[in-house]
């Protein structure tokens, strides 16, 4: 988990938590939350873990499991391990091969298609 905040809270393996999810800071599920996470610092969901619900944070790293939308300022990554579904907004989002994902995806990009050919 990229570090933009000294203080960071971990949900550990063990952690079963129902409701909302917030504060300052990042965050580290290693556990389950079934409701919406919403922290101003950077969040992880570790391998093994499962977030269902919608996720607001600064950035987000997937490595478990993610039913619900994501808000990031900042980048999104989906991991190998990851199984991800819903919408997923930030400034740079990337999937990686292995990942499960059914999911829309709202972000800004560019597309190089090269020079035109003509004929």
């Amino acid at each position: 988990m990229p570090s933009r905040s000294s203080e960071a809270s971990i949900l550990g393996p063990s952690t079963r938590v129902t409701g909302t999810v917030s504060g300052e800071g990042g965050l580290r599920v290693e556990g389950q939350v079934r409701g919406d996470v919403s922290i101003t610092g950077d969040a992880e969901i570790a391998e093994g873990a499962s977030v269902e619900g919608n996720v607001t944070a600064a950035s987000l790293d997937v490595s478990g499991t993610l039913l619900g939308d994501v808000d990031a300022s900042g980048p999104v990554a989906i991991r190998s391990s990851a199984v991800v579904r819903g919408e997923l907004r930030g400034s740079e989002i990337s999937i990686e091969p292995g990942s499960r994902v059914s999911v829309r995806l709202d972000t800004d990009f560019e597309l190089d298609l090269g020079n035109p050919r003509r004929r």
